[in-house]
């Protein structure tokens, strides 16, 4: 009957897609149907609201979001990095709800992914039950091929194939629901580019930017590889640049046998550059790639995945700070790491390095190992499509950069699925 509204079968999947996103709803009203608007996810920054004001309404949400989505009638487990975000849900778990609580922690021995010692504090610092899961080569190439074949789909990254091997351990203890710190980064500014698109948006009010600026080169910048965000003005200089977000995408045209490249779009919700930004991770490319991830891996062993900061109150509070709030002395998150204090180890709360949950591939894939090379390099029909020779020349590298180790593991993915037969 709904479909039946519309003259066009564009006009209902496009109003579909729209419900289905969160944006519309059908309901009946004196028995005529009719579509209302009934949320709007463009919030309007609150310019009257103090930092401090600010503060406390994220702090009384967040405890009462993790309250709500810590119902249960089963032990719950907890997955753990030396993250803000993380030990913001275990923290106030642990010591505002005084619930127990049991972190996971996924370690690998590359040093540019290592938080062991920062896990290690906030373990002593709430003390609390804690197992560390660490990656090693073992079947990696055959659990790959068990994860694709059960999703009928490639993993978005490699670090949902670390979030699996997080899944299976808190599986094997018995636990059936589990906590992810998804989508702080985009509701609080926790990428390395926000810091860029904070200078721009303070441009105006130029003691500000002078003073987060040298801050920014002080401290969190002092930590970006990515070389485009090395400049703190390139949102200054060009509103609309985003060949950061895939970097070095063309260097790996070249590994293709036929010429190919995308357009990168982003919806216009809001004039702020930062905060459309913001919104586009987390409405489009981010956080619904992350939950997809977060699911698919938690019920591959039948767990329950749960996310308490997408709880749509704190999203509207979050997006009514006004921008200039978000960065402070050159730290992300800034409104979050002090409605943190006194609740988290302080070490978490000052560090200032993003590592995120990463994994390189070569913790994973041993390209020395025959059996190994051989797979990856056999006759294969994707080699019509990617130049064999250049995926040989990256095996030989004993360091891969982040960007590379990402396309290795998509080549895995793509030679998988291209092979996999459902």
């Amino acid at each position: 009957g709904y479909k039946s509204l519309f003259k066009t079968e564009d006009e209902f999947y496009k109003d579909v897609h729209q419900i289905q996103s969160g944006t519309f709803w059908v309901f009946e009203k004196n028995d005529a149907p009719s579509i209302h608007c009934y949320w709007n996810r463009v919030v309007e920054q609150n310019h009257d609201l103090s930092y401090e004001d600010a503060v406390q309404s994220v702090q009384e949400r967040l405890i009462d979001s993790v309250r709500i989505r810590s119902r249960s009638d089963v032990p719950l487990a907890y997955c753990m990095s030396g993250g803000v975000d993380s030990n913001a849900i275990i923290s106030i778990t642990s010591k505002i709800l005084g619930f127990e609580t049991h972190g996971f922690t996924i370690v690998n021995t590359d040093g540019r992914y290592d938080e062991n010692e920062l896990v290690n504090s906030s373990v002593d610092h709430l003390g609390i039950k804690h197992t560390k899961i660490k990656l090693n080569k073992k079947n990696f190439l055959e659990n790959m091929q068990a994860i694709i074949s059960h999703r009928m789909q490639p993993i978005a990254t490699i670090s949902y194939y670390a979030h699996w091997t997080l899944m299976k351990a808190i599986n094997e203890q018995g636990y059936k629901v589990s906590f992810s710190g998804t989508a702080a980064d985009e509701l609080f500014s926790g990428y390395y580019d926000h810091h860029n698109l904070y200078l721009a948006s303070i441009e105006t009010d130029q003691s500000l930017y002078k003073n987060e600026e040298k801050a920014w080169k002080e401290n969190t910048g002092r930590h970006v590889r990515n070389p485009f965000l090395q400049d703190a003005d390139v949102f200054l200089k060009n509103p609309n640049f985003r060949e950061h977000i895939y970097l070095d995408a063309n260097l790996f045209k070249k590994f293709l046998r036929f010429d190919w490249s995308e357009s990168f779009d982003e919806e216009r919700y809001v004039e702020d550059n930062m905060r459309n930004r913001m919104m586009n991770e987390l409405f489009h490319e981010a956080t619904p790639v992350i939950l997809r991830e977060d699911d698919l891996n938690a019920m591959y062993f039948s767990i329950e995945n749960r996310s308490p900061f997408l709880d749509r109150k704190l999203y509207e509070i979050a997006f009514s700070i006004p921008t200039k709030f978000l960065i402070r002395n050159g730290r992300g998150k800034a409104i979050l790491r002090s409605a943190l204090s006194g609740i988290v180890s302080p070490d978490i709360l000052d560090e200032i390095k993003k590592v995120g949950f990463n994994a390189p591939i070569l913790d994973l894939l041993d390209p020395n190992d025959k059996n190994t090379r051989e797979f990856l390099l056999d006759e294969s029909k994707i080699f019509n499509y990617i130049h064999k020779e250049k995926i040989e020349e990256l095996l030989t590298r004993d360091i891969l950069k982040n960007s590379e180790s990402k396309f290795l593991f998509n080549f895995l993915n793509a030679k998988l699925i291209h092979e996999n037969q459902f």
